[in-house]
């Protein structure tokens, strides 16, 4: 009994020191996996944490490729660059801009046996555009002879040109005269048509022209009605060198009330650059004029002698 008694309590002995050497090893291991599940714990945080960064991140680059892909949708590709539109500018020219002016002034006489004086000054401006050459021209001369008034005369002349694609253009035209030596001592008068150029280079120009027009006068001894007329003119310039050009021009003016009545106006002068840098010029010429119905007493014929100094601004 007692033998059996001592087996018993050396197994139960041995059942206590095993329960021990496990309940230390359990509780070994408890701490170890404690340790781990705090240290997993921590790198969980870690990673919930740089995952949050990560979506953050992603999500900018999400949304900033959606707009590229909608700009995309609404806007076709091409490889082409789209041509910018073409917008038509016209240029409407002031009356003022693109003007060259020139004055001239001369005088002749004589004393002694001869008593005589003669004067002579104009005025004139021209425009050349693209689609427009203008001119305007106004002059007076008064003589005396023996102290007494010879002449007495002035002008004012307008011409525009439009200029059209080619040698063709169409102009109007328009001059009032003053003469105390007349049938007449006013007169208007007006015309339009085309024109043709013959020749037009950096040297030559020569332009004929045709069209209808009429004349009125009045004043004196005028009859004071409206004479219709027809045109036709050359103009010529020719340039010699760069400082000396020479021009001509000649109109034709028939009668529509009375076949066989006419007015002939021509002209020819030079003109030659003194000083270009001042704009001097020396200017001279002669202007002949025909009516073949002057009046009564008046010859038909007048020609104007003129020689002068003047100056392009």
């Amino acid at each position: 009994m007692k033998l059996i008694t001592r087996r018993h309590r050396l197994g139960a002995l041995a059942i206590a020191l095993t329960f021990l050497n496990c309940s230390s090893a359990l509780a070994n291991d408890r701490s170890d996996a404690m340790a781990r599940l705090e240290a997993a714990q921590h790198a969980l945080a870690a990673a919930q944490s740089e995952l949050t960064a990560a979506q953050a991140e992603a999500s900018q680059y999400t949304s900033s490729d959606s707009s590229h892909s909608a700009s995309r949708s609404t806007q076709p590709e091409s490889t082409e660059t789209a041509p910018e539109p073409v917008v038509n500018v016209i240029k409407i020219l002031d009356w003022n801009e693109g003007w060259k002016y020139s004055f001239s002034a001369g005088i002749s006489g004589a004393s002694g046996n001869n008593e005589n004086f003669s004067g002579r000054v104009s005025l004139g401006g021209e425009r050349l555009t693209e689609t427009m050459e203008t001119t305007i021209r106004a002059s007076y001369l008064y003589s005396t002879s023996e102290g007494q008034r010879s002449a007495s005369r002035g002008e004012l002349n307008i011409h525009n040109d439009w200029l059209l694609d080619g040698p063709w253009r169409y102009f109007a035209q328009g001059k009032y005269e003053y003469e105390e030596f007349q049938a007449w001592q006013h007169r208007l008068s007006g015309a339009g048509g085309f024109g043709y150029e013959f020749i037009n280079n950096d040297k030559t120009t020569l332009v004929g022209r045709g069209g209808l027009g009429g004349s009125y006068e009045f004043g004196s001894n005028a009859d004071e009605k409206l004479v219709p007329e027809g045109l036709l003119g050359l103009d010529w310039s020719h340039k010699l060198s760069t400082s000396t050009t020479l021009k001509a021009n000649s109109t034709y003016y028939p009668s529509f009330n009375n076949m066989g009545e006419f007015r002939l106006n021509s002209g020819v002068g030079i003109e030659i650059v003194l000083d270009a840098e001042t704009g001097m010029t020396m200017n001279a010429g002669l202007e002949h004029r025909h009516d073949s119905e002057a009046g009564t007493g008046i010859r038909p014929n007048d020609v104007d002698y003129y020689m002068g100094v003047g100056w392009k601004f």
